[in-house]
């Protein structure tokens, strides 16, 4: 596939996944066996119905969430996004012991491997520390 194409396929991932709050697509842009090395979507069990499972419990806990995808840099089957994301916690979240009803706002930036048209694989990281502070779960040591 096209470096063009597959910066389409993963911005998909960001505006009618995450944004249109669309996790039934999941399937359609992401590899059965895709590989998150670094967790950045949560995705345990791997796969892609780990990857739509850690994308529910994002937005169950911030059901207003909106990725601004920055940029895209795309080489052969490679692109690397720096998105921007923001919500309230409002729901559950693994490492919030109960919602805040805060806002945060926090950087991620995710290299991803495209295969056949889907995503095979992908490494991340992402400024958890940074939105942990500004739900009041970590003390703000900056």
């Amino acid at each position: 596939m096209s470096v063009e194409h597959n910066k389409a396929v993963t911005l998909r991932l960001f505006e009618e996944i995450f944004n249109g709050k669309r996790v039934d697509l999941v399937e359609e842009i992401v590899a059965d066996d895709v590989v998150d090395h670094n967790g950045i979507i949560f995705a345990q069990p791997e796969g892609s119905r780990g990857v739509a499972e850690g994308i529910r419990m994002l937005l169950a806990a911030f059901p207003d969430l909106s990725v601004a995808v920055e940029w895209l840099v795309g080489e052969e089957d490679f692109v690397v996004a720096k998105v921007r994301m923001a919500g309230t916690n409002t729901g559950s979240y693994s490492r919030v012991p109960e919602p805040t009803a805060r806002h945060t706002e926090w950087d991620s930036m995710v290299l991803f491997r495209l295969e056949d048209g889907k995503i095979a694989e992908l490494w991340g990281t992402t400024d958890r520390m940074g939105m942990l502070t500004q739900l009041g779960i970590l003390p703000d040591i900056g």
